[in-house]
C-alpha cells in the first residue's frame, strides 16, 4: 500500500487545457526528470508567466530581458529548497516542480514568489497579471497545462481543480497532517513546526548492517529514515537516509563500506516507491572521499544501476566531509560527475570559514551541518546556530541542519535562519 494518500485530479475542461512547446535549449533533460505521473498529478509541477511584464516593456523587453531572467532565478533560489527544480522554458516562463509538496502549498509558493517579482519590475501586482498554471502532462519537449484558481490560494485554500483539494479532503480536520499545516501563517510562514511528533510511514525505518571492510575490524552500521522539515512551510517535505556511527571513521575503505552499504538501503528505498508510486524526495548521505575515488566511484554507481532514473528524479545527495582540506576545483569536479545522477546536491560542511570557502561556487543547492557539530545540547547553541547562519547564507540561501533532538532545537534552528532540518528517530 502506498505512504501516501491518493491524489488523482479530475480531467481539466478542453477550452481550459493549453500546450506549450519548449523552446530553451537543454530543457529536454529536466523534462525528462519530471516524466513521472504521480509527480504530475499531485500538483507540483507548476508554470509562472511573465507576460504581463513583457507587455508592460514593449520594445524594451529585449534589452531588459536578461535581467529579469537573473532576478527571477534569484527569488527562486531563495525560496525553493534543494530538492525542487526550476527552469525557463520559454522567453517569459518558468516551470517550477516543488517534489515535496503539496499541490496546493506549491501553487501558494508559485504564486507568492511571481507577485513579489511583479511588485519588483511593475510597481504592482494585479490579479490579472498573475499567471501560474499546472502542468498535466509532459511528452517530449511539449507541457500541458491549466490554470490554477488563484481565487482558491488567495483564500488559503477551500475547493478546486488539483492535488491539493483532493489530499486535503482525504484527510480529516483533526488528521496530525493538518495540525501541522494550520500552525503556520502561509505556506512561505518563517516559523518553526509544531511539535515533530507525526512521522509519515516512512521516517522512523531503521536497520542495521554488519560491514565488514578489507583487512580491518567488522563494525555496525545503523541506518535510519528521517523526517527532514521545511521550516518556512512547516511540513515535511523530504526525508533522509542518516547514518549512526559514521563520525569516527575517517578511513578510505571504512567509508567506502559505509556508502555502498548506504546506497544499496536507499535502492531498496526507491524500488518500493516505484511500484508504490506517490512524491517523494529523498536525502542520501555520500562521503567526498568515495566520490573522489574513481574505483569506489565505479561500485556504487554500478550498485545503483537498476534505479538510476528514480534517482535522477527523486534523490538528493549529501557530500559529507567537507572541510577546509577539499580542494574546490576536485569538488567541482566531483559535483559534475554527479549532478546529472540526482536532484540536486548539497554539501556537508564543517562549522569553519575555511570549510564554507571551499564549498563556494562549486555548484552546490544546499549546505547542510550536522546538529552535534554545533554542541547543540549546550546552552550557548542559540549563538552557535546564528554563527554558522551568518558565513553561510551568502553562500547558499538553502541550510539544512541534521540530527536535532527535540522541538526546542527545532525552534532555535529556524529562529537561527535554517531553512530545513531533520530530526532524529534514534541513537
Amino acid at each position: 500500500m502506498s505512504a501516501y494518500p491518493s491524489t488523482a485530479k479530475a480531467e481539466p475542461p478542453a477550452s481550459e487545457r493549453r500546450a506549450d512547446r519548449i523552446t530553451e535549449a537543454g530543457a529536454r533533460d529536466m523534462l525528462e526528470r519530471l516524466q513521472n505521473t504521480a509527480l504530475l498529478e499531485s500538483g507540483a509541477v507548476n508554470v509562472i508567466g511573465l507576460d504581463a511584464i513583457r507587455r508592460k516593456l514593449g520594445d524594451r523587453w529585449p534589452a531588459k530581458r536578461s535581467q529579469i531572467w537573473d532576478h527571477v532565478e534569484r527569488e527562486l533560489d531563495r525560496h525553493l529548497g534543494p530538492a525542487d527544480l526550476f527552469f525557463r522554458t520559454d522567453e517569459a516562463s518558468y516551470l517550477i516542480a516543488q517534489p515535496g509538496a503539496s499541490g496546493f502549498a506549491a501553487q501558494a509558493v508559485c504564486m507568492t514568489m511571481l507577485q513579489e517579482v511583479l511588485k519588483f519590475f511593475l510597481g504592482e501586482s494585479r490579479f490579472a497579471d498573475i499567471e501560474v498554471r499546472n502542468v498535466t502532462a509532459i511528452q517530449g519537449n511539449q507541457i500541458t497545462s491549466t490554470p490554477v484558481d488563484l481565487t482558491r490560494l488567495r483564500r488559503g485554500g477551500g475547493a478546486g481543480t488539483g492535488a491539493g483539494a483532493a489530499a486535503s479532503s482525504a484527510a480529516p480536520a483533526d488528521a496530525p497532517g493538518a495540525r501541522v499545516g494550520a500552525s503556520t501563517s502561509g505556506p512561505l510562514a518563517d516559523q518553526a513546526p509544531a511539535a515533530p511528533a507525526w512521522k509519515p510511514p516512512l521516517a522512523g525505518r531503521s536497520t542495521v548492517i554488519d560491514l565488514e571492510p578489507p583487512k580491518r575490524e567488522p563494525f555496525d552500521l545503523k541506518l535510519t529514515v528521517d523526517g527532514v522539515w521545511n521550516l518556512r512551510r512547516g511540513l515535511i517535505t523530504s526525508f533522509l537516509v542518516e547514518r549512526r556511527g559514521v563520525a569516527l571513521r575517517t578511513d578510505a575503505a571504512d567509508l567506502a563500506e559505509i556508502d555502498v552499504a548506504t546506497f544499496a538501503y536507499a535502492s531498496v528505498i526507491l524500488e518500493e516507491h516505484e511500484r508504490q508510486g506517490g512524491p517523494l524526495s529523498l536525502h542520501v548521505p555520500i562521503s567526498f572521499t568515495s566520490l573522489a575515488t574513481q574505483r569506489t566511484r565505479d561500485r556504487l554507481l554500478s550498485l545503483t544501476q537498476s534505479v538510476r532514473e528514480a534517482m535522477r528524479k527523486t534523490v538528493i545527495l549529501e557530500i559529507c566531509g567537507l572541510d577546509a582540506g577539499v580542494p574546490p576545483s576536485r569538488l567541482i569536479e566531483v559535483v559534475g560527475l554527479i549532478r546529472s545522477l540526482c536532484v540536486g546536491v548539497v554539501g556537508r560542511v564543517k562549522p569553519s570559514k575555511a570549510a564554507l570557502a571551499a564549498a563556494q561556487g562549486c555548484g552546490l543547492r544546499g549546505l547542510a551541518i550536522e546538529a552535534d557539530l554545533l554542541a547543540t545540547d549546550k546552552p550557548e547553541v542559540e549563538a552557535r546556530l546564528k554563527a554558522f547562519v551568518a558565513l553561510a547564507r551568502p553562500i547558499s540561501p538553502n541550510l539544512l541542519i541534521h540530527g536535532l533532538h527535540d522541538q526546542r532545537q527545532v525552534d532555535l534552528a529556524a529562529a537561527a535562519g535554517f531553512t530545513h532540518a531533520s530530526v532524529t528517530t534514534g541513537g
